[in-house]
């Protein structure tokens, strides 16, 4: 790499980049709210889906349904069926 070929010491570069994914991780954590209700679950769902909001109402009633844990799975179709 041009690190190792400039001198640097490659076991602290890797520390030092695992020190800062701990540090961005404990920033990102602490700006967290966790989302309970269905309209601010169909919000982030309706960003996600590029400002649809039809598809985030469709993937809010879809994690109420399977719950926090659960898992939803998308894929494209040619048609859509209500």
């Amino acid at each position: 790499s041009k690190a190792k070929a400039a001198g640097a010491d490659i076991v602290c570069i890797k520390e030092g980049v695992l020190k800062a994914k701990e540090a961005v991780l404990e920033a990102l954590m602490s700006m967290k709210r966790e989302i309970l209700s269905q309209e601010e679950i169909a919000q982030v769902a309706t960003i996600s889906a590029n400002g649809d909001k039809n598809i985030g109402s469709k993937i809010a009633q879809c994690v109420q349904e399977v719950g926090k844990d659960g898992v939803i799975t998308v894929e494209e179709s040619k048609g859509f069926k209500e």
